[in-house]
């Protein structure tokens, strides 16, 4: 891989593929909106083209002389305000996503990565022992949250076009965490809302944790090792919320919260939230989506990305830590009672 071009650069994902294609020695173009903020990518060796999705002539020519695409840019917004977000985030993950790969392929790419999502995946059959896997199939009935349907629809463009020939991979990201957070994304969230002592309670759910670096560098093995038309999880830690809180607090020093919210309450504290939303114009604190996706366990079978990709997986304590300690240096949290060290990337 000589020269790759990266849709989404500006996120949490896109950046840190950036940023392990870079160390690799690979030439990176990103595609940027005109006037994103390019925070994520400041200061790295990148060339810039304006553009979107839907903006065929930046399309091509970011993608000509290009030997890799990862398209990793998408809409994870939960609450929607209306038809125009609703329009967005179908745009987004399902047409948006097709163009982009429909282009790659017609330019030649040897290698295209799509970047879905965890969310698409459907459940093992009931009673069934196991954790999701790539073989678990969801339908567009099962989603009811548009962020989920808007990225299986484009996941489906995706499969589509390796059925055709095209060497089209698709990765399933699940919940990354670490540093570079720049917005921060919900799952950062987690870290700089428990570090701002802003979590008296938590829900009894899970998460699958992966550091976002190992999660980046599983985009890159699966456009090296990647077969077309396969799926891969990359997922690496099955945690309950709370054992994640209690992880922050060994490491922080501050309390981990002790009173478990009734699932009945998140919801209640959702559909108020998004009242509050309506009248004043900002976003929920509480998505409503957000409380009915958490109200099962996300969690996730890696073994496939581990074994047929060499998935790199290190310890969640280090992730969560490295997470913190970017949060603090950032400017994002004043410094907790314990000291968390450098953040190590």
């Amino acid at each position: 891989m000589k020269r790759a071009f990266v849709t989404g650069a500006s996120g949490f994902i896109g950046s840190a593929v950036v940023r392990e294609l870079l160390a690799d020695g690979v030439e990176v173009r990103v595609l940027m909106r005109r006037g994103a903020d390019h925070k994520s990518i400041e200061g790295l060796d990148v060339e810039v083209v304006d553009g979107h999705v839907q903006d065929m002539s930046a399309l091509s020519r970011g993608l000509v002389g290009s030997d890799a695409c990862f398209h990793i840019a998408g809409m994870n917004q939960l609450w929607l305000r209306g038809r125009a977000d609703l329009k967005r985030i179908y745009d987004a993950n399902d047409t948006g996503a097709g163009k982009v790969l429909r282009v790659a392929a017609e330019a030649g790419c040897e290698s295209i990565v799509h970047c879905s999502s965890v969310v698409t995946l459907g459940r093992p059959a009931k009673g069934e022992d196991r954790h999701a896997n790539e073989t678990d199939l969801a339908s567009e009935t099962d989603l009811t949250v548009h962020y989920a349907r808007s990225k299986f629809l484009g996941e489906q463009r995706a499969k589509k076009l390796a059925d055709e020939g095209a060497p089209v991979v698709i990765v399933n990201p699940s919940a990354p965490m670490g540093p570079g957070d720049v917005k921060p994304t919900p799952t950062g969230r987690v870290v700089l809302d428990f570090l701002r002592g802003k979590m008296p309670g938590y829900m009894e759910t899970g998460l699958n944790v992966i550091d976002v670096q190992d999660c980046a560098r599983g985009h890159i093995l699966a456009a090296q090792k990647g077969k077309p038309g396969e799926r891969y999880i990359l997922g690496h830690a099955n945690l309950q919320i709370l054992e994640i809180f209690q992880l922050l607090a060994e490491l922080s020093g501050i309390p981990a919260p002790g009173f478990k919210v009734p699932k009945a309450v998140g919801l209640m504290t959702g559909f108020f939230s998004e009242l509050k939303a309506k009248a004043t114009g900002r976003p929920p604190n509480v998505p409503l989506a957000g409380v009915r996706m958490a109200m099962t366990p996300m969690w996730y079978d890696n073994n496939k990305a581990l074994n047929e990709l060499g998935l790199p997986t290190r310890p969640v304590i280090e992730t969560l830590r490295r997470a913190a300690a970017w949060f603090v240096e950032h400017g994002y949290v004043e410094a907790p009672p314990n000291e968390l060290g450098e953040r190590g990337d």
